[in-house]
């Protein structure tokens, strides 16, 4: 039997904390793509599969053309990722590719969901003044 020096037992120990600390890394991040495919699938069934610009329904299209979109971008606002209020669906063109689009043009969106949801409007601009 082999007897190591303290340390070579630190050195294991380190190693170890570090193997259990990716692993619950991976775990984390694992649960964290669980609850957001649980998110997207909740907003979906809130707006009944409705692309929320065209008003066309995706109930039984492929998952894909129905996305659910962020108001205030995940980068910008991260702690509202997972907030129903900052997220509504819309179809792939209409998420992408349509005058309305949010990407394209942010003042025609920001008018178009002022006026369709104007609670939950109220409500993102005073989490952006609040911070």
């Amino acid at each position: 039997m082999k007897i190591l020096t303290k340390r070579q037992l630190q050195k294991k120990a380190t190693l170890l904390r570090h193997k259990e600390e990716r692993k619950a890394k991976r775990l984390i991040k694992k649960n964290k793509k669980q609850a957001y495919r649980e998110f997207v699938k909740s907003i979906k069934e809130r707006d009944n599969y409705t692309c929320q610009i065209s008003n066309k329904s995706f109930k039984d299209a492929s998952p894909q053309s129905l996305q659910v979109a962020h108001i205030l971008s995940k980068e910008n606002y991260p702690e509202l990722i997972l907030d129903p209020n900052n997220v509504l669906c819309l179809s792939f063109y209409n998420h992408k590719n349509s005058p309305k689009s949010p990407h394209l043009d942010g003042f025609v969106f920001t008018h178009f969901f002022k006026e369709k949801f104007p609670k939950r409007y109220k409500y993102l601009m005073k989490k952006i003044k609040n911070g």
